[in-house]
């Protein structure tokens, strides 16, 4: 007789900065939940996407990248990995394999590898072999498989799509038999606000150069003017906090034009989640040194 026994459980993508976590992510559900760019430090948040398959239902956590950088928010960033790495029964280490140094990337979060959980529930991924000549992966895979810390070794490329059916079923295997957890229509724990919110923070990290991204902290909410009472496209109003004025005038542009095209691109993105019109505007405010003040920091970075 088939087993039809349900199973569910809590899947963490951890890894170091820039080793394409959120692409994969987005890839394994099919639909974008996290937000994506070139830059170090775009996740902030630990962001939920579930997944339903046949009596199984995957709840695949995006975590902030690892790194070694003294700054204060990128230790604090470590803190969220671990947080949400912790709270999973399955942990799939994403690497970027075209990295030259991603030998010793793994070297280092060796500790952080073997502590967390046991090699049956630590999975290793490979991602971007687009980005690398395919003689080269088979040595790398070897070295890796020599150090006796992962389960399974998976080469992927996230952007294409390539190895995410395999990975899929390597990363079912270990998952606990549990109920469902979540409804079937729901695609990820988060309010569609934060979603929103995230959405215009990519567009920022995309428009800008200077490293405003990670000045800026982003407040949603549904607004409606007082004299479009009777308008049927629903309005969102986003504050966007920046640490200083030269900041706020970057975000600005010369004209209103750099928040215009922040607004613009962003606009389409929710609409395209939501699936009908918004009317979406954007307001700049200046909240000084607010990465200094640890209360607001840690409550922005949900550490409380």
């Amino acid at each position: 007789m088939e087993n039809t026994q349900f199973k569910s459980g809590f899947i963490g993508i951890v890894g170091p900065t820039n080793s394409g976590k959120s692409t994969l992510m987005n890839a394994l559900l099919g639909k974008k939940i996290s937000i994506v760019s070139a830059r170090v430090q775009t996740t902030y948040h630990g962001v939920r996407g579930i997944l339903n398959r046949d009596n199984t239902q995957m709840i695949f956590t995006d975590t902030p990248g690892y790194q070694q950088h003294p700054d204060r928010v990128a230790k604090l960033l470590n803190r969220v990995a671990d947080k949400n790495a912790n709270d999973c029964e399955v942990l799939v280490w994403t690497f970027d394999a075209s990295n030259p140094r991603v030998m010793n990337q793994i070297e280092k979060l060796k500790p952080k590898i073997a502590e967390f959980k046991p090699k049956n529930q630590t999975v290793c991924v490979l991602n971007k072999i687009d980005l690398m000549s395919k003689p080269s992966l088979l040595p790398l895979m070897d070295q890796i498989i020599k150090m006796d810390l992962f389960s399974h070794v998976i080469p992927i490329s996230a952007r294409r799509s390539d190895g995410i059916e395999h990975l899929l079923s390597v990363v079912n295997e270990p998952l606990p038999e549990g109920p469902q957890l979540y409804p079937t229509d729901q695609v990820t724990d988060r309010p569609k606000s934060f979603l929103m919110s995230e959405f215009i923070r990519e567009k920022i990290y995309r428009a800008t150069r200077q490293e405003l991204p990670y000045s800026a902290w982003i407040e949603m909410e549904e607004w409606q003017d007082p004299e479009e009472k009777n308008k049927k496209v629903p309005t969102y109003r986003a504050v966007i906090h920046v640490d200083s004025d030269s900041r706020k005038a970057i975000l600005i542009g010369k004209g209103g034009e750099m928040l215009k095209r922040i607004g613009m691109e962003a606009r389409k993105e929710i609409e395209e989640m939501l699936g009908h019109q918004v009317c979406l505007k954007l307001f700049v405010d200046v909240q000084k040194n607010w990465k200094d003040d640890s209360r607001q920091l840690n409550s922005y970075l949900e550490l409380e």
